[in-house]
């Protein structure tokens, strides 16, 4: 049944008891339309934001450099509401179903790990980018660069080159942008 098709439903139930449309309230959520996080209680959002600055009248135009990350959300159900919510840094958000499952504000939510990999490498290879595998990376300079030297080809026969690469590209990102800031 589609919601046009319950909402008729609703308007003639509300028009044979004869009751006013504007004293009744809306009605509930039906359970199916409800979200309820699975099992394992975890999700993943894919993000890909873009670093750098666009100057309108540069000499040298570069193309933009694409930051790729999974992002892991826990809800949490808000007692006032009875909506499961995630705190985003900024505000609460809660997900939205639409025809292909749920949403996060305008990103889809993956069940699993697998699932906003293979959206990142669909951005990846839209973008041109060479990197094959998404690592979750800190922010911290040091331990970027433990994880580089841990990594190097010549140093390590048994290094994981790609990890080694993505290392790399992070901390050139991050250079940049601290130059940028200053």
């Amino acid at each position: 049944m589609t919601n046009a098709q319950r909402r008729a439903a609703w308007l003639a139930s509300q028009k044979a008891d004869g009751n006013s449309l504007l004293s009744v309230s809306k009605p509930e959520p039906t359970p199916s339309s409800a979200f309820r996080p699975h099992e394992a209680g975890e999700y993943y959002l894919a993000t890909v934001d873009t670093v750098g600055k666009f100057k309108m009248f540069a000499k040298d135009i570069k193309p933009p450099v694409y930051t790729y990350g999974i992002t892991t959300v826990r809800f949490e159900l808000d007692a006032d509401t009875g909506k499961w919510i995630w705190f985003d840094g900024a505000q609460n958000q809660s997900p939205r179903k639409t025809q292909e499952g749920w949403r996060l504000g305008s990103k889809r939510l993956h069940d699993s790990r697998e699932g906003a990999e293979a959206e990142l490498h669909r951005e990846m290879e839209k973008n041109g980018d060479r990197v094959t595998k998404v690592h979750d990376l800190p922010d911290d300079m040091a331990a970027l660069k433990k994880i580089r030297s841990a990594n190097h080809p010549d140093r390590s026969a048994d290094a994981d080159q790609d990890l080694y690469q993505a290392v790399v590209e992070k901390l050139d990102r991050m250079r940049t942008e601290s130059l940028a800031a200053a």
